[in-house]
């Protein structure tokens, strides 16, 4: 059974001063899509730095230049940023120089693309543990097999709230092993 979407086609619009290869067009799409920084230092010692997008907390999917599916739950929040440019990544002061125009369609999506979009997610969250991210799946397994806080456990569980209190992954997880193995192990985890 599909799953409610909206479709989103959007532009932004810059100065004729500001090239697309600059800096602020990039930041633009890392304010929206979040992204990895890696970090070399002159010992060799190697850091990843995970900064969250506007749309880090909701499944999407891209399948065009410019292009965004979103869950219903997003949708504010993008416009939000649209219009505001507010953003986890960057800590702008003001918007900035740019404007952004959008085209909106809502969508049925099907449901083998919406368990793609979620699996995808469960790929790009990442928790704090220790001063060291880690993906959040991967901490889960961790903790269901070793042990841990019960206040870290539910701050764990706190974060995986993002995937299984979202409308596409009630609808559809049912379809996937991964998602069906994540939402078990989170519902254990919750039993502790």
């Amino acid at each position: 059974m599909p799953v409610d979407a909206y479709f989103i086609q959007y532009k932004f619009i810059l100065p004729k001063s500001i090239s697309h290869s600059s800096y602020t067009y990039q930041k633009l799409f890392r304010a929206l899509y979040g992204y990895t920084q890696a970090v070399y230092k002159s010992s060799g010692k190697a850091y990843k730095y995970h900064r969250k997008g506007v749309l880090s907390d909701y499944p999407f999917l891209r399948p065009a230049k410019n292009t965004v599916i979103i869950p219903p739950a997003a949708l504010q929040e993008l416009i939000s940023f649209f219009n505001t440019g507010r953003n986890p990544a960057h800590r702008w002061f003001r918007k900035g120089e740019w404007k952004a125009v959008y085209y909106m369609n809502e969508k049925k999506l099907n449901e083998s693309a919406a368990v793609k979009a979620l699996e995808d997610m469960l790929d790009r969250l990442w928790v704090n543990v220790e001063g060291e991210k880690k993906l959040l799946l991967d901490e889960l397994k961790r903790v269901a097999e070793g042990g841990a806080n019960p206040d870290y456990i539910s701050m764990l569980l706190v974060e995986a709230k993002k995937v299984t209190d979202n409308e596409w992954f009630n609808k559809c997880y049912a379809l996937s092993k991964r998602l069906r193995g994540f939402k078990k192990l989170c519902d254990s985890l919750k039993e502790r």
